[in-house]
């Protein structure tokens, strides 16, 4: 038992076009993430174990934080940058990896989402339902993205199986 399948990209594009643009998508955001949190940590930079930061540390604690989104978004350009190399080489080894690891992420992702509202919201109820809803169309859209990708390595294990063996070579002679 797989993950299920699909035929074509939205908008009517192909599953190549479509794994192309979830690649570029992939790589702009991350990379314009990536960018931003390190811009970020270093304006905290500045703030970290000052008189300001003497009492309760925040400027501390936001400037790991900053670091650490830094450091995940650069694994996500490498990731970006896998998925793009995998389509354009047509390499379903790639294109494998990166759909398992954007299910591990999928998954971790979820786990904490689920355990960080266990232990309780401090906000109102229609926060709590924007926060909800904007959860279900991020995850709802990676579904589709993880979806689509793997559909393309499908398509292209399906026909690597069809081409069959070398066509050159000469058995028994």
């Amino acid at each position: 038992m797989g993950l299920p399948h699909i035929t074509s990209f939205c908008w009517c594009l192909g599953l190549e076009a479509g794994t192309k643009l979830i690649g570029y998508v992939h790589l702009i955001l991350s990379f314009a993430l990536m960018v931003v949190s390190a811009l970020y940590a270093e304006s905290l930079r500045a703030l970290a174990g000052t008189v300001e930061d003497a009492e309760d540390h925040l400027y501390s604690t936001w400037y790991k934080i900053s670091i650490g989104v830094a450091v995940f978004t650069v694994v996500h350009v490498l990731l970006a940058a896998t998925l793009l190399y995998a389509v354009f080489a047509r390499n379903t080894v790639a294109l494998r990896g990166w759909v398992y690891v954007m299910i591990v992420l999928y998954i971790v992702s979820l786990i904490y989402v689920i355990v960080s509202m266990t232990f309780g919201f401090s906000a109102s109820g229609s926060h709590i339902f924007l926060s909800f809803l904007e959860g279900v169309v991020f995850f709802g859209i990676l579904a589709y993205c993880i979806l689509c990708v793997n559909s393309y390595y499908l398509m292209l294990k399906s026909a690597e199986d069809m081409e069959g063996p070398n066509k050159n070579s000469r058995s028994g002679v």
